[in-house]
């Protein structure tokens, strides 16, 4: 393990140097509004188009600005970040009962994607990252109630945790969880908006802010690994109505998704399985996506990877891996035929999860495996 971390601190020292476009033009002025307003004036008003729940952590860290760069300050919260993301996944691998599982939790600093995310871009995907794998943990173990805040906390840092909410909904359907649990997660993200609202943030802002997010670019994807970036590379009408066919693509595999996996238990790697599924499915087919928005799919992979022990499992992480790895160099170089590249791996690496999941059981009627 001392040999895995001291690799990881190399290669999030390599990166750390680098100042990437998004940090210039939203990160430091966030920043610097918090540190001229004061770390609760800071939320009077709306200053982002992020939740407040990140905000909170740049407003905790602002009194060390006199003293530290911003910068560092910025890719310190999402190193502590990765930090709590790999406990989480500590966590996981010890409900699967995973021997050493602190050596499997170790590897998630030596992701190239999670690198990247942290040490380079000082982005936030970490924060809702790591309460999701928790959920998971809290479904392993029949926790419901616990999965569902969870989900909720996820969800308050970013909306990106939709992306496996085929998923869970099809397990609370299949275990039939009473429809009144079903809205800790609302009520979670609404607690968690609570300490911005009270010091002046309206509230329709935070109720609206994940819909004014999604009207930030109108490209069929954003450097994204999946089936969009290959098609935009496409010559093709300006009238085709390609934005609502990728989300009616998405919606229906969702839905199909969900009808499938409500109708038959989950538990332990098919558990893990299904919910890399979720993921790969929604954000290979939803517009809009961003080139980091396949970042629970690498930490699940890895997961399922340590938990299986064997070479297609690792095989498929790593070309997941490679697949948002390949993506976010296309957003930083502006290469867009990388990005296009990118998305031959992941989709590879969905059949790959998708293919075992599917196969038809002995009695080919799914409804009729549901207990009773």
């Amino acid at each position: 393990m001392v040999v895995t971390l001291a690799a990881a601190a190399l290669l999030h020292l390599a990166f750390w140097h680098i100042v990437a476009a998004d940090m210039s033009a939203y990160l430091l002025p966030w920043f610097d509004h918090v540190v001229r307003t004061g770390p609760v004036a800071a939320f009077a008003a709306p200053f982002s188009n992020y939740t407040p729940p990140y905000l909170y952590l740049l407003a905790i860290v602002s009194p060390l600005a006199p003293f530290v760069p911003w910068i560092t300050l910025i890719k310190l919260i999402s190193v502590a970040g990765t930090g709590a993301l790999a406990l989480a996944v500590r966590y996981l691998l010890t409900r699967l009962d995973v021997p050493q599982p602190e050596r499997g939790a170790a590897l998630v600093f030596l992701l190239p994607s999670v690198a990247i995310n942290a040490s380079l871009l000082g982005q936030a995907d970490m924060f809702w990252a790591a309460p999701c794998v928790m959920a998971l943990a809290a479904a392993l173990d029949r926790r419901h109630a616990a999965m569902l805040l969870w989900c909720g906390v996820a969800l308050s840092f970013k909306a990106q945790a939709v992306l496996i909410a085929p998923f869970f909904l099809a397990l609370l359907i299949h275990r039939r969880v009473p429809v009144r649990l079903w809205l800790l997660t609302p009520l979670a993200t609404a607690a968690m908006m609570i300490p911005a609202m009270v010091a002046g943030w309206p509230p329709g802002n935070l109720v609206a802010i994940y819909a004014l997010q999604s009207t930030t670019f109108a490209d069929l994807s954003r450097n994204a690994p999946n089936i969009w970036s290959i098609i935009d590379l496409l010559p093709r009408g300006e009238d085709m109505p390609l934005l609502g066919l990728a989300f009616t693509a998405a919606v229906g595999a969702s839905a199909a998704y969900i009808a499938r996996f409500s109708a038959q238990p989950l538990h332990g790697r098919a558990l893990i399985a299904a919910a890399l599924l979720a993921m790969l499915v929604t954000a290979g087919l939803l517009p809009k996506m961003h080139e980091r928005f396949f970042y629970l799919a690498d930490i699940v992979a890895l997961v399922l990877a340590i938990m299986a022990a064997d070479r297609e499992s690792w095989r498929t992480a790593l070309l997941i891996q490679t697949g948002s790895t390949l993506a976010l160099f296309a957003y930083l170089s502006g290469i867009e035929s990388v990005a296009a590249m990118s998305a031959v791996p992941m989709l590879v690496a969905t059949w790959r999860i998708a293919r075992p999941l599917l196969q038809p059981a002995a009695n080919d009627n799914p409804l009729l495996v549901r207990p009773i």
